[in-house]
């Protein structure tokens, strides 16, 4: 699939940014290719351990946005998982809150677009709405 082919490309712009000093482009290719990981159905429990390396990474390298969309599309898993599902959702909504507080509409935009994926892969319909 288009979405498949990403992968392996975002892979080597992670790399090559890294190489290069470009931290930004670098962090911004590997959360890319973890939302294409997701999006093409990759099994949740391989999902959830790349993620948690790449907090990692993102917390070392100190790219904040990224890692924060990182944590949300985590805690999106984890709840798939069925994984501490109440402090997902306290997490989702402490990232809404400084997501609105500090006006990153494409923060909040992103949050409610990935409780939006939870709610509808378990038909919780009323919710969704």
């Amino acid at each position: 699939s288009p979405l498949q082919d990403t992968i392996a490309p975002l892979l080597k712009g992670y790399q090559a940014g890294l190489e290069i000093g470009d931290n930004d482009r670098a962090c911004w290719c590997l959360m890319g290719r973890s939302y294409h990981l997701f999006f093409i159905g990759r099994g949740l429990g391989s999902i959830q351990n790349e993620l948690e390396a790449t907090i990692h990474v993102m917390t070392q390298l100190k790219q904040d946005a990224a890692r924060l969309r990182i944590i949300v599309l985590l805690t999106t898993v984890k709840k798939l998982l069925g994984i501490d599902t109440e402090a997902g959702d306290e997490m989702m909504d402490s990232v809404l809150s400084t997501a609105t507080s500090t006006r990153d509409f494409s923060l909040a935009a992103h949050v409610n677009l990935m409780k939006l994926e939870v709610f509808v892969c378990f038909q919780e319909w009323e919710e969704a709405i």
